[in-house]
């Protein structure tokens, strides 16, 4: 019977973010109450319905669960591949996946890339490679030993405002340059692919806060190789790190 590895999310992340932002609110002297402007006593009006979410080759379609929020999300969304087996062991299967967060970060994206970097670094992380975009854009591929087996992850981290949007896909490393397509296309083609085509709407409600920098996660969310019927969303603790207090993965 092949046993399939699931990701498992980050919630450790959570809890430290949460930590130090609480901290942060804290520490921010209470607004005065505005003055009620004519403006504010306009009736809402009703935000626009976003369409859903499309999967055409799996036959199907849902709506996104979409909220705006204070809190860093771990992961906002996750989608996976059909499992496939280990070629160094078919009793074992894992599916390929991409997920997304975003978490509150005061920093510059050159102060995001240096943390991000020697956390990588000090937790024994191989950086294959990384581009720096932009001043607000980051990519970022390496090598972090799950379990002692080898998962090769493709990440693209987006700041914009408060917020950095950090995409991932992961995959083990025997199976990144598999061929799966009839044009031949590999498992790591279509993760970057997937993870290259982030990008920021503009349209997420400002922070009603200022996030403290030290609230950073580390680029790598929580991974498991627990046994796990499917790959579906798990509720067991996260035991990794942001780079090893939390999690596996890419931030």
């Amino acid at each position: 019977m092949r046993i399939p590895l699931i990701l498992l999310s980050g919630l450790a992340t959570f809890s430290a973010v949460f930590t130090a932002d609480a901290a942060s609110t804290a520490a921010a002297a209470p607004a005065s109450p505005a003055t009620p402007s004519a403006a504010s006593t306009a009736p809402a009006v009703a935000p626009a319905v976003a369409p859903p979410l499309v999967f055409a080759n799996y036959g199907f379609k849902i709506n996104a669960l979409d909220a705006g929020t204070d809190m860093p999300v771990v992961p906002a969304v996750q989608m996976y591949l059909p499992s496939l087996p280990l070629p160094s062991d078919n009793r074992l299967t894992f599916a390929p996946n991409v997920y997304v967060q975003l978490v509150p970060y005061l920093g510059t994206m050159k102060d995001y890339i240096t943390e991000n970097t020697a956390r990588m670094q000090n937790d024994g992380y191989i950086i294959r490679a990384q581009n720096t975009l932009s001043d607000d854009e980051w990519q970022v591929e390496y090598i972090a030993s799950l379990n002692g087996l080898p998962m090769h992850w493709y990440a693209k981290a987006t700041r914009s405002g408060y917020r950095v949007y950090y995409a991932a896909g992961g995959v083990p490393d025997e199976m990144w340059n598999m061929s799966v397509t009839a044009d031949h296309k590999t498992l790591g083609d279509i993760l970057r692919g997937c993870v290259n085509s982030l990008g920021v709407t503009g349209t997420a409600p400002e922070l009603k806060f200022i996030p403290a920098q030290t609230s950073t996660p580390g680029p790598v969310p929580a991974a498991s190789t627990t046994p796990a019927p499917a790959p579906a969303a798990s509720t067991a603790k996260a035991t990794s790190a942001p780079a090893k207090a939390t999690g596996t993965s890419a931030k």
